[in-house]
């Protein structure tokens, strides 16, 4: 496939999930997160390829996932791990999809549906220990509704977890010591709720006497981890496309909107069929680079919204159709590009758009090209 487009190595996901299952053991579950699109990769594809590799559950940020992926076949154990507004309650229930609750009001509408239609409502019950994002600040509250909960018809409490703000050992220590102490608290009252989770990628690989009883990776199956791993990781995303035009410029001459690239050489430019639609951030607009030929060559002017203008006047062999790295594991990685535009490299993989077809490869070979819009 030539243009604009997305490389998806299942083999390198397949590397990625393998060595992390060595290193936690075979005593803590591993649960795939797909949200936002897998972090660019597809996520029908990646939620199904991480339970065929093993992976114990998946996750997601918003009950509309949960519902893309039953309604697309997905029979596997599914956490929206975000609010669910009251609006999907009942088809969430319905589907079998676990729902993150912090409010007694929430706990109580799920038991009623489950009672109302003969299912089980299955929830994760979520504090907050120092993120300030989600989950019950209040513990004397949340010991009080979960005591409650855990005795309604048609619910059941699966799980209880908070999320790390990894700002540095102490203020984790502190985020640990408060879900542990939650912990004893219910213990105390005869409350043993199965499932307990507080890493994630980072934290798994921090904390390794952590991990409870699952851990919730997203970007390292994704071949990416801000902190040392004892096996390595391979991106599984790679962004392509291919030149679409050339042109020679004079000295003096501007490119693309306001000029603020003009040339101070007889220059040869390429047109590529991508901008910051697609998901090359706008933030690279002379500064970053692109690879054809083995070889960088600097983005010029500004990027456009579907294009985007390079230099290839030293690079031999250029032509209409020639292949162009935008990132990859070797030349230029999604790291790089991040830090060039002072965003983390989750921002950049998620942000590829779907107007990108995914070309997914195994064994070197293309088994299926997704293409959101035909």
């Amino acid at each position: 496939m030539i243009g604009t487009r997305v490389e998806i190595n299942l083999d390198a996901l397949a590397h990625n999930y393998r060595g992390l299952r060595q290193q936690v053991g075979n005593q803590v579950m591993v649960a795939g997160v797909v949200k936002a699109n897998a972090y660019g990769h597809d996520m029908k594809t990646m939620a199904n390829e991480l339970v065929a590799l093993g992976c114990d559950a998946i996750m997601v940020a918003t009950a509309r996932e949960a519902i893309s992926l039953r309604k697309n076949g997905f029979k596997a154990s599914l956490l929206v791990m975000g609010a669910t507004q009251d609006d999907y309650l009942e088809e969430a229930v319905n589907l079998n999809i676990a729902l993150t609750v912090f409010t007694w009001e929430q706990g109580k509408r799920l038991s009623e549906i489950g009672k109302a239609t003969g299912k089980t409502a299955k929830i994760h019950i979520k504090l907050d220990t120092g993120f300030n994002r989600l989950g019950y600040k209040d513990f004397q509250k949340a010991l009080e509704d979960i005591s409650g909960l855990w005795t309604c018809e048609g619910l059941v409490i699966e799980g209880l977890f908070t999320h790390l703000a990894l700002k540095d050992v102490e203020s984790d220590r502190i985020q640990f010591e408060k879900f542990d102490a939650f912990i004893e608290a219910l213990e105390a009252r005869k409350i043993e709720i199965p499932i307990k989770h507080v890493c994630d990628s980072i934290g798994a690989v921090a904390y390794p006497d952590k991990l409870y009883d699952i851990v919730r990776m997203g970007a390292l199956l994704y071949g990416f981890c801000s902190r040392p791993t004892t096996f390595s990781l391979i991106p599984v995303m790679t962004f392509k496309t291919n030149i679409a035009a050339l042109k020679w410029i004079e000295i003096g001459e501007g490119v693309s909107y306001d000029y603020t690239f003009e040339a101070v050489r007889r220059t040869r430019v390429a047109t590529l069929p991508v901008g910051y639609a697609d998901g090359l951030p706008r933030g690279l607009s002379n500064k970053g680079v692109v690879y054809i030929n083995g070889n960088p060559a600097p983005i010029l002017g500004l990027i456009c919204m579907d294009q985007c203008m390079v230099d290839v006047t030293e690079i031999d062999g250029c032509e209409v159709g020639s292949e162009v790295i935008l990132f990859d594991d070797v030349l230029q990685t999604a790291n790089k590009i991040a830090r060039l535009v002072g965003t983390n490299r989750n921002d950049i993989l998620s942000s590829i758009s779907m107007r990108v077809p995914r070309v997914i490869m195994r064994g070197g070979k293309v088994v299926e090209i997704i293409d959101y819009l035909i």
